[in-house]
């Protein structure tokens, strides 16, 4: 892999794409990034001939946990990804692989591996970690959704997806924990996604988006384990800039 992000810089590309946005909170699969505060965040995307590409992605980020000692302060998230598309008329195969990066607090840094497929406006997509943020387990991620298209300028999507850790690799921990999980039940959760996008005569384009969850937080208190429900219903608006280099 490392062979091929190097070579990268030698190929020819069609097109170079990016996009900034302004975003009331940072999501991911249903677990928030920011505490519910607002982010910035940006695209960069290089599509080369064959199908291949590379894409980064940055945000402020903020969270921390106390449990994974110095250096966990996270304030900045930026991703790298390297992947291959597949395309016909109505269905598209793409696999890649993303590093996640946070600035001074790399004890969270970790690889993921993805494959998904798409026909119709449906997709199927299947996600991997071997270690999960730095939290001693291995990662499963498997999501279905649909994308759809009201009118030329208005689209949406609705995505389900299935969070696993395979806790038998270690004690697995989470954000909001601050000791290994054993005993305090099981950690998998669900998220749904939706969200409906409007884009200007200007290229701008506005989002509105809907989250839930099932995950639960973890503490220790006293050598006990609790668990409580994480807030399970978040909106997310969003005012987004793209443009082609």
């Amino acid at each position: 892999m490392i062979y091929l992000i190097l070579l990268f810089p030698f190929l020819a590309f069609s097109s170079i794409d990016a996009e900034v946005g302004a975003y009331s909170d940072f999501i991911w699969r249903g677990t928030t990034f920011t505490e519910n505060r607002p982010a910035i965040q940006g695209e960069l995307d290089a599509e080369f001939y064959q199908g291949f590409y590379v894409g980064s992605f940055f945000s402020n980020a903020e969270f921390s946990d106390e449990a994974m000692h110095e250096h966990s302060q996270v304030t900045s998230e930026v991703d790298v990804t390297v992947g291959k598309r597949w395309n016909g008329k109505k269905w598209e195969i793409q696999t890649y692989y993303s590093r996640f990066s946070f600035p001074n607090a790399g004890v969270f840094d970790t690889d993921e591996w993805n494959i998904q497929g798409k026909f119709h406006g449906f997709t199927l997509e299947l996600s991997l970690m071997d270690d999960y943020f730095g939290y001693h387990s291995r990662y499963t991620y498997v999501r279905v959704g649909h994308e759809w298209v009201y009118k030329d300028s208005v689209d949406g999507a609705v995505f389900v997806g299935y969070n696993s850790f395979d806790r038998a690799k270690g004690n697995i921990r989470t954000r909001e924990g601050f000791e290994t999980l054993d005993g305090a039940g099981n950690p998998d959760y669900l998220d749904v996604y939706f969200v409906s996008r409007k884009t200007f005569e200007n290229q701008t384009a506005a989002e509105l988006a809907f989250n839930w969850t099932n995950r639960d937080e973890y503490s220790v208190e006293n050598g006990e384990t609790s668990r409580e429900r994480a807030k399970d219903f978040a909106v997310v608006v969003a005012y987004l800039l793209p443009f082609t280099l």
